[in-house]
């Protein structure tokens, strides 16, 4: 049985979403569940991009935008504005709860690129390897002749 506090207004999304702060957030599991690519054929870009999803062994998602440049000497995967100079408006979607500080204010977007640059990341150090392994890069190479 689950109880409410009718002491104060809230919404029904407020009821169906739990509230979770970003170190509850950082004590469970996180695995890459999903990747999404987008590739222009038609573009001159070089680069690879699409969406990770991250998800938590409490079914909370999280969406990064990321891209894939070519150094030279190795393909880079790269979080777009959390790792790169966000040139275009760069979305984290986040599903499966509401983000609020130890006040239970709601969390900014800066907060939440911080926590993702400098603890989840982290919590995932093949998650650079895995998204390139998921992808069959040899559709997006060039042969002469």
């Amino acid at each position: 049985m689950q109880f409410f506090d009718l002491s104060r207004q809230f919404k029904l999304s407020d009821i169906l979403t739990p509230t979770k702060t970003l170190q509850e957030l950082s004590g469970q599991e996180w695995f890459l569940a999903k990747i999404r690519v987008e590739h222009d054929c038609i573009s001159d870009h070089d680069s690879i991009e699409g969406q990770a999803i991250i998800q938590s062994n409490k079914n909370i998602q999280i969406e990064l935008e990321w891209l894939i440049q070519d150094s030279g000497y190795d393909l880079q995967v790269l979080f777009k504005g959390i790792e790169t100079e966000a040139n275009v408006e760069t979305l984290v979607v986040v599903k499966g709860a509401q983000l609020v500080d130890e006040q239970q204010q709601l969390l900014s977007a800066q907060a939440l690129s911080l926590w993702i640059d400098g603890i989840l990341l982290p919590l995932l150090p093949n998650i650079r390897r895995d998204i390139k392994s998921c992808l069959n890069l040899w559709d997006y190479v060039e042969y002469d002749g």
